[in-house]
């Protein structure tokens, strides 16, 4: 029986790969952010600013490892706070309604110079962020039991058959 001591580790914690996650961590969150808010008016949107946002997790789990991102981020809190964006996209889209437009009507609220598509797409941005960044997190700890604890997960048992 060929056992799994004979596998190269895969080192991730690197300096100059934990250097450069920490350079561009905060580049790649500041153009996802870039590209949500400039999204009602260009190429782009919620949607990939969301993404893009999203993706800096892996920029964390490369440097850090996979214990840093579960330190790091909360994925209850985020699978929470992703409802809120819901919400708020739901009660702005409803706004057209009780105003007596249709729904999703964009339109100017007196004395804001902002528009309701421009709130919708960062209510967009958010809920695709935390859930992409939920969905990586989910991926990351099942692709990667050994960090937890184990290079292998047992349940108390060994292996006696050969």
């Amino acid at each position: 029986m060929k056992t799994d001591s004979n596998k190269p580790k895969i080192r991730r914690k690197d300096v100059i790969v934990r250097c450069a996650a920490d350079v561009f961590l905060p580049l790649a969150c500041m153009f996802g952010c870039y590209v949500v808010f400039h999204g009602s008016s260009s190429p782009g949107g919620g949607f990939q600013g969301g993404v893009l946002i999203a993706s800096a997790i892996l920029l964390v789990f490369l440097g850090h490892g996979g214990s840093q991102v579960k330190n790091s981020f909360s994925s209850r809190l985020l699978h929470s706070s992703e409802t809120i964006a819901e919400i708020m996209y739901v009660v702005i889209a409803l706004l057209g309604v009780f105003t007596g437009l249709n729904f999703c009507f964009n339109f100017v609220f007196a004395g804001f110079e902002m528009e309701t598509s421009i709130l919708m797409n960062d209510a967009v941005g958010y809920h695709v962020m935390a859930g992409i960044t939920c969905l990586l997190i989910l991926m990351l700890g099942v692709l990667n039991p050994e960090e937890e604890g184990g290079d292998t997960p047992s349940d108390g048992k060994e292996d006696v058959s050969q």
